[in-house]
């Protein structure tokens, strides 16, 4: 993936959204509801089902090297395979909350994929953050691990900024 670093505050505030990766997946569509995540009565070791609090760490597409400090975020998987996040790393006034769908590929590995608004620094809509993830879940169920790739676009529709970032879950108690 291409990254990009701007030099006005418009850049500034992309990049920071993009590097925002709030939870949440390739290529996800709604599946019937055998293969979605949340569907049936699993136990918690089989599925992302559940609330999660999430630190995500922003790395380099290419090598791989951490970028900025870890954060925090939420994420809520529900029955059905629908997720809801919020991200701990900017200002809401930046970026909404994050909604999309989740479903399993295989065994314990998910994928899931969130949309949510992003905002100027005069508070216009400025386009959309598009986040991908696979998630593999460890065999408690416990914990999780996550590759993921965001994608901004602006009103147009044209993609602005791409990143990359893993991320590490532990079920809310």
């Amino acid at each position: 993936m291409r990254t990009r670093i701007g030099r006005t505050a418009g850049q500034h505030v992309a990049i920071a959204v993009a590097l925002t990766i709030g939870l949440g997946a390739g290529s996800v569509v709604a599946a019937g509801p055998e293969s979605l995540g949340g569907a049936g009565s699993q136990s918690p070791a089989a599925t992302l089902q559940g609330s999660w609090r999430v630190e995500i760490t922003v790395r380099h597409c290419l090598t791989g090297d951490a970028l900025l400090s870890p954060f925090p975020a939420l994420a809520t998987f529900a029955q059905g395979g629908t997720v809801t996040t919020s991200d701990g790393g900017m200002s809401p006034a930046a970026r909404s909350t994050g909604l999309g769908l989740w479903q399993r590929l295989r065994g314990r590995t998910f994928a899931a994929r969130t949309e949510a608004f992003t905002f100027s620094p005069t508070g216009t809509l400025s386009g959309r953050q598009r986040i991908t993830q696979e998630i593999t879940l460890d065999r408690e169920g416990a914990t999780f691990e996550a590759q993921v790739s965001s994608e901004v676009v602006n009103t147009m529709g044209q993609v602005v900024f791409t990143g990359c970032a893993t991320s590490v879950g532990r079920r809310l108690d």
